[in-house]
């Protein structure tokens, strides 16, 4: 709330500037900058640094900081010494989960330096170890894979992670980290080099499966009761029993508004007359991925090497329970790749035949291995099915295993990818991207000086950061270069709804629908509007609008079970000879366009 009334002081300022002289105004803005630097100050007492940093950052960027340079290097330098002190104790204390986090937030200062006693893979090889210890097995795999990519792993090192392998019997990453050893010239122990790592056969695969079953009672339909259940797939990643389905499977265990019955069960490959009960652990509305806990040891655990390079033509099948038979198999294609069907990510099409039921299984490779995960497919389009890719799971897999719901980080700003980069189409009021000062119409260049192109890219990064974390960000403004720092926040699982209630439902219409409008005039009840911009490719481009086309709103509807908007205009199209048409645009307010 106090950074709300500091905005508010400033636009304040802003706004009384037209009835003071220039003295007056300076003095004004002084006066605003001054409680902007108290507040900054507040934040550091408070402990809330990363926060601080970004306000001293907007602070930096502006042309009157000259009368606050001292207060504000003052102020930046007690936060990055607080930063080094705070990650140096998480260090002390083994917290290698939160130490990481400190030194991502130095990295994104372009402070590491401070600290350069650790690297990145150092710290990560640290936390998988200690997971391992704890009997962590998959969250311990996947972090040692992601320390890998940090640089030269030692022998040590890289003997760690084949063993983890071998135990999880992922015998892709074995292969990888043996070839690895073997052109560096490291010794590989006799049992992993005698070893036989076979593909393995389906039917073993077929083990690690499950059905899953969610009893909802009884559903009453024009006075006649119905068994209401809900049937997926699941398969099992952790020998203490540790499952992994689809979000939406399960969501009536974990769903606040649901108020029926409900009890969650599997079924196992080879006992599918038995009902063993289960739990949720953590899920995943974004990613529509949950995980789930029984008191099984499996037969078999799956688990993923990483990102495959899977193209169109590849050869996949799929394992689950459609209409409840369980174990079946079935078999197809790589579709295509690249799918924007997530808010975050993107998904694999795929030809595989599967139906209600297969939901939650696992997509599996030509080698045995593990690729994604089934979750939805086209009804009245026989074929057209769609899987997650498991990098991205990879990436949310530790979270999950911390319970609830997973969050995720982000910046607060709508993008859209044209040939000049990646531009700003909408910034969330009162989130990092708003309060950094960044407007509709900047260019973003660089995250943590690296470069971005790709929509698809930049959220990977940006899931890859836990919140809160400095990172850097540099972007253009009418051909001119500004960089600053921000610090990453909670995403919320639906920004649009976010955003309706922080802001006019106009301002929405460019990052929903693709159209930027501004009013004209007003006349009783109706307000006039023109089209500024249209983005290529989206809604409003496929409709035929086009700029400097009048309109009028005659219809805006939220439609939150559904999740969906609806706007209907009257707009006299220029193309069209300006005869006056009318227009209904639907957006989903799951849109996938926000950082």
């Amino acid at each position: 709330m106090r950074r709300l009334f500091i905005l508010a002081l400033l636009a304040g300022a802003f706004l009384s500037c037209a009835t003071y002289n220039s003295t007056d105004t300076a003095e004004e803005e002084k006066r605003v900058d001054q409680l902007y630097l108290d507040n900054v100050r507040k934040l550091v007492e408070e402990g809330q640094i990363f926060e601080a940093y970004q306000d001293i950052s907007y602070l930096e960027r502006k042309p009157e900081i000259e009368l606050f340079r001292e207060e504000c290097e003052e102020l930046k330098q007690s936060v990055i010494d607080r930063i080094v002190e705070d990650f140096h104790e998480h260090m002390n204390n083994k917290e290698y989960a939160r130490a990481h986090k400190y030194f991502c937030s130095l990295k994104g200062i372009n402070r590491e330096e401070l600290v350069s006693e650790w690297s990145e893979g150092q710290i990560l090889f640290l936390l998988a170890e200690s997971l391992a210890e704890e009997d962590e097995l998959p969250t311990a795999y996947i972090t040692a894979l992601k320390a890998l990519s940090k640089g030269e792993p030692t022998e040590q090192q890289l003997l760690f992670v084949l063993k983890m392998a071998a135990e999880i019997g992922n015998s892709q990453t074995s292969q990888r980290i043996m070839m690895t050893m073997n052109e560096r010239g490291f010794s590989i122990p006799e049992g992993f080099k005698t070893k036989i790592l076979e593909i393995p056969p389906v039917e073993k695969i077929v083990r690690g499966t499950v059905t899953i079953w969610v009893n909802r009672g009884i559903k009453i339909e024009r006075g006649v009761g119905y068994p209401d259940r809900v049937i997926g797939s699941g398969f099992f990643i952790d020998k203490r029993g540790y499952l992994l389905t689809n979000y939406h499977v399960i969501a009536s265990e974990v769903d606040p508004e649901y108020e029926g019955y409900s009890r969650l069960y599997i079924r196992l490959s080879d006992r599918v007359e038995e009902k063993i009960p289960a739990r949720v652990v953590g899920y995943d509305r974004i990613f529509d991925i949950a995980l789930i806990k029984t008191e099984v040891e499996p037969e078999f655990i799956l688990s993923s090497g990483g990102d495959y390079a899977l193209k169109p033509g590849d050869s996949i099948m799929a394992i689950g329970s459609p209409a409840g038979l369980e174990n079946t198999v079935t078999s197809g294609i790589v579709s295509a790749m690249g799918r924007r069907f997530l808010q975050i990510g993107d998904a694999i099409q795929i030809d595989v035949p599967v139906n209600p039921g297969n939901s939650g299984g696992p997509l599996i490779g030509d080698q045995g291995e593990l690729i994604g995960v089934v979750f939805a497919g086209i009804e009245q389009f026989e074929g057209i099915n769609f899987a997650i890719p498991f990098n991205w799971i990879n990436t949310i897999l530790p979270r999950l295993f911390e319970g609830e719901e997973v969050s995720h980080s982000w910046l607060g700003m709508a993008l859209h990818k044209t040939d000049e980069g990646l531009v700003v189409v909408y910034t969330v009021p009162g989130e990092p991207a708003h309060r950094a000062g960044i407007r509709q119409g900047d260019i973003i260049k660089t995250l943590n000086r690296q470069e971005f192109t790709d929509l698809r890219d930049i959220q990977e990064a940006i899931l890859n950061l836990d919140h809160p974390c400095l990172i850097s960000l540099a972007w253009t403004r009418g051909g001119s270069e500004l960089t600053g720092v921000l610090n990453l926040a909670e995403r919320p699982f639906s920004p649009v709804e976010v955003a309706l209630e922080r802001d006019l439902k106009e301002n929405l219409f460019f990052p929903l629908f693709g159209i930027k409008i501004e009013k004209v005039g007003k006349f009783l009840w109706r307000t006039d509007y023109v089209i500024k911009q249209v983005l290529q490719g989206s809604i409003a481009d496929e409709s035929g609008l086009s700029e400097n086309d009048p309109l009028t709103v005659h219809g805006w509807k939220v439609d939150m079970e559904n999740r969906f908007v609806l706007l209907r205009i009257f707009v006299k199209k220029r193309k069209s000879g300006f005869l006056e048409s009318v227009i209904q645009l639907a957006a989903y307010l799951e849109t996938d366009i926000f950082i």
